[in-house]
């Protein structure tokens, strides 16, 4: 799963983070779950998958919690 970060470029300066990254994440532990609420529409569901996936990033999970985009390829 590849995370990229929010676009801050709307953001006033003094409110940004610092430059995020993109940051890849091996997630087949969630994955058969991941896509049954994707195909449900299952938006509580991919929540907390969502929520479980950030925590892996550590420190910097908060950062992670909305992003602009996910790229998802088997």
């Amino acid at each position: 799963m590849e995370i990229y970060p929010v676009d801050q470029a709307h953001v006033p300066e003094a409110r940004r983070r610092p430059t995020l990254s993109q940051r890849t994440l091996t997630v087949r532990y969630i994955w058969g779950d991941l896509v049954d609420a994707w195909a449900k529409k299952d938006a509580d569901t991919i929540d907390e998958i969502w929520d479980d996936v950030i925590t892996d990033l550590d420190s910097d999970y908060g950062a992670y919690a909305y992003v602009s985009s996910v790229g998802i390829s088997s």
